[in-house]
């Protein structure tokens, strides 16, 4: 199956406005009084392995010491939504997502109008054709 879906394996990027969207959701949430303060706990905790001296994997090779901090904050953030009243992440997604078309663009960035195609090449040789020749007249 072809498509935009976010587990296309053509969309790299798309994939990381995923997680940059996911964050900004998951902060939203966080701030919001709503959610019970257990769940509030697990990005604290994630953020606290983070800072931890012991490591599920070891630094010595460069890069696979930071792929289990990376891992346990992506897992935190998602354990964190789907913890939350679903009815509040709906909200907060509508209130994200809200005035955005499916571009990505926002609602303030498409001008609605009617426009008229002139041709230059009957204008010319028409004085009544040119707006000056409208004031000329008066």
């Amino acid at each position: 199956m072809t498509g935009n879906t976010p587990t296309d394996p053509r969309r790299p990027l798309g994939s990381i406005v995923d997680i940059v969207g996911n964050l900004r959701l998951a902060w939203r949430l966080f701030l919001d009084r709503h959610v019970p303060l257990w769940v509030k706990a697990v990005p604290i905790l994630s953020l606290v392995y983070l800072i931890w001296p012991f490591d599920l994997f070891s630094d010595p090779v460069l890069g696979l010491g930071q792929l289990d901090d990376v891992a346990v904050i992506l897992i935190g953030m998602r354990l964190f939504i789907s913890l939350c009243p679903p009815e509040l992440v709906q909200r907060h997604r509508r209130r994200m997502f809200a005035g955005m078309s499916g571009d990505g663009t926002s609602a303030d960035d498409v001008v609605d109008a009617t426009y008229r195609v002139l041709d230059d090449v009957s204008l010319v040789g028409h004085e009544d054709a040119s707006p000056l020749a409208d004031n000329e007249a008066r």
